[in-house]
């Protein structure tokens, strides 16, 4: 293994665009951000093609994304899950009027402070220019649901979701894009790692991902067991923080990298207040490729490895290094000298 690695042992994973590829996840924002703005059932004056959409879906996202540089931009800013990509998106486009991603992407530069802390004052504004209630648009609120719902049935598709969830989406005839899922280093080479990786370290997870989308893709991949069962904290778990303590604990909040360090069973209240051995933290390093990866590691005290297989690619080495990331590396495979 890499030398630094000695200083840990406990290493605490993002998913996507470290483990898993990002790209159906994009795709599946994309298609949402586009049946939103578009679709007379939400934003829109007609019906959405369903088919045409899922046909064309890599020229709608290079459309709503700008070649992916507003996905790049917003994770910057600290957005972490792809519902909140979707959501940002087009909370941006109802303040300005327009669902031209130019003109979003020039107004999302002056946005100030982190996406946590622009949510409610995009809603706000949102709200204002269109009249509606301002609790619809905050996040959690109506909007941010069904853009969740629109999301989660363009990647699972009608099956899935309907089996997932117990009801038909709103929108039928989606064929799910997790079918095209697949890990960002090749799959030997992923198991070798972990493997390796699990002999003397406990390797953790902190997900946006809700539970039934990445345990299942890693048992399909046969790399589940490398990682402990109690430090496997999905979306599942900010959702239940949520609702339990009556705040917002996704990413760039610290959260997600408590909970899969003190376990699945250590109580939220005490990881909200800071009733925890702090000394466990200096051996634990966070491996993330995005801004809301390194803003949890930075408050929870963490060290951090940033991957350059996020949505920013090599170009984001300038970020980490701005952000004065501890690490940086090309991708996960490179923990290992022999990879």
């Amino acid at each position: 293994m890499i030398e630094f690695l000695d200083k840990y042992d406990t290493l605490i994973f993002d998913m996507d665009g470290v483990i898993t590829s990002e790209s159906a996840y994009w795709d599946a924002a994309a298609l949402t951000v586009r049946e939103f703005l578009t679709d007379k059932q939400f934003f829109g004056n007609r019906d959405i093609d369903v088919k045409s959409m899922t046909e064309t879906v890599k020229t709608i996202r290079k459309e709503i994304f700008l070649d992916d540089r507003l996905i790049a931009f917003f994770k910057g800013m600290g957005v972490n899950s792809n519902w909140d990509l979707g959501y940002i998106t087009v909370l941006v486009s109802l303040v300005i009027g327009t669902s031209d991603a130019e003109k979003i992407y020039e107004y999302a530069q002056t946005i100030e402070g982190t996406a946590l802390e622009a949510y409610d004052t995009l809603a706000e504004l949102a709200s204002q220019k269109t009249g509606a209630d301002f609790e619809d648009y905050r996040r959690n609120g109506k909007l941010w649901r069904d853009m969740c719902d629109a999301f989660q049935s363009w990647y699972l598709g009608d099956v899935l979701f309907e089996e997932t969830y117990g009801r038909a989406p709103h929108k039928a005839g989606k064929t799910g894009l997790y079918k095209n899922e697949k890990p960002v280093i090749a799959l030997d080479k992923l198991k070798s790692l972990l493997l390796e990786l699990s002999k003397t370290k406990r390797l953790c997870i902190a997900t946006g991902r809700l539970y039934n989308e990445i345990v299942p893709l890693l048992e399909m991949w046969g790399v589940a067991d490398f990682f402990d069962k109690n430090g496997i904290c999905n979306y599942n778990h900010v959702i239940e923080a949520d609702r339990e303590l009556g705040k917002q604990f996704t990413k760039p909040h610290p959260y997600m990298f408590l909970k899969a360090l003190y376990g699945l069973d250590y109580p939220n209240k005490k990881l909200d207040c800071g009733d925890y051995d702090k000394s466990k933290i200096k051996t634990a390093l966070v491996v993330g490729d995005a801004g809301a990866d390194l803003f949890a590691a930075r408050a929870m005290g963490a060290d951090f490895c940033a991957v350059l297989t996020g949505v920013a690619g090599e170009s984001g080495r300038a970020y980490f290094e701005e952000q004065k990331a501890e690490y940086i590396l090309h991708n996960v495979g490179d923990m290992s000298n022999g990879n």
